[in-house]
């Protein structure tokens, strides 16, 4: 057996018509809208990925300017040594940064040579 309808008439189905149109149109603004805020949410992350990248290679670069200088002040300094008798440049120019071990591990043997009899204090005296 058929399900049994309600008679509707002609005024009720014209307003029922109305909101189901006002609802489709809203519904339709809010995915549009939606649509918007995730494309400039895109946006937005790949200009700060774009500005990440551009700063870490910034690091990158000064990192590799601080160590070019580091060794040319330890060139110049190992060639007038004989007028800084007591002092371990090793320990004077030793950071705290990120890449300590790096620094340490490519310098260990020069420290060695250069602080032979000078009476420099070990790291872990400190």
């Amino acid at each position: 057996m058929p399900p049994k309808r309600k008679s509707v008439t002609d005024e009720e189905d014209d307003e029922y018509r109305r909101k189901r149109d006002r609802n489709n149109q809203a519904v339709k603004r809010s995915r549009v809208k939606s649509k918007m805020k995730t494309e400039e949410t895109q946006q937005r992350v790949n200009d700060l990925k774009l500005k990440n990248q551009l700063l870490e290679d910034k690091i990158d670069n000064q990192k590799k300017e601080l160590k070019f200088l580091k060794d040319l002040f330890l060139t110049q300094a190992q060639a007038k040594s004989d007028k800084l008798v007591g002092v371990n440049l090793q320990e004077l120019l030793q950071d705290d940064g990120d890449d300590e071990d790096e620094e340490e591990s490519n310098t260990k043997g020069r420290t060695k040579e250069s602080s032979k009899g000078e009476g420099s204090k070990s790291r872990s005296r400190r």
